[in-house]
């Protein structure tokens, strides 16, 4: 592999984990804030937002269609588009296909995240929290590593070398 070529692929292999860990990490802050929140406001003084019922059960039922949307999107795009990969011709096509696939997963679930984080805030359900989990556990379950990116684009073990160097143990 060439410089020119290398330096792309060291591009596309930082933005994967700058995607990844933008989801990952944003969305654990965002799960203990809104845990935190939670159970601590009868100890703080916080101003309590209150709606009527049928607004209440509008943002519950709009959270849960949105984080099981969202938790099926990311686990099927995955299950997916992974194989396509795998029939692409270079290194670079592999992981900018990769990089797309990574960083829309890691983003929308940041952003559906972030919503039913506010829904809960206003509503006080402790179900959608259960849901802000699943959120966080499918980002931990998609957080690609070497070894999973080797085995989502098809890379042989020559190729991972010549990306990752002496870290990558074949």
């Amino acid at each position: 592999m060439s410089n020119c070529q290398q330096s792309i692929v060291n591009n596309y292999i930082k933005r994967i984990r700058r995607s990844a860990n933008i989801g990952l990490y944003g969305s654990l802050l965002i799960c203990i804030f809104v845990v935190a929140e939670h159970y601590l406001d009868q100890y703080v003084w916080v101003r309590e937002i209150t709606t009527n019922d049928y607004t209440r059960r509008l943002f519950v039922i709009v959270a849960l269609v949105l984080a099981v949307g969202t938790i099926a999107y990311s686990l099927f795009t995955m299950r997916k588009k992974a194989p396509k990969l795998r029939q692409t011709d270079g290194v670079d096509q592999k992981l900018q296909g990769y990089a797309k696939i990574v960083s829309s997963v890691c983003y929308l679930s940041l952003f559906v995240v972030f919503l039913v984080g506010a829904v809960i805030v206003i509503t006080h359900e402790n179900v959608l929290i259960m849901l802000l989990m699943l959120l966080f556990v499918s980002l931990v379950l998609n957080y690609p590593n070497m070894y999973k990116i080797k085995a989502d684009t098809g890379l042989n073990d020559d190729e991972m070398k010549e990306i990752f160097g002496e870290k990558y143990l074949g």
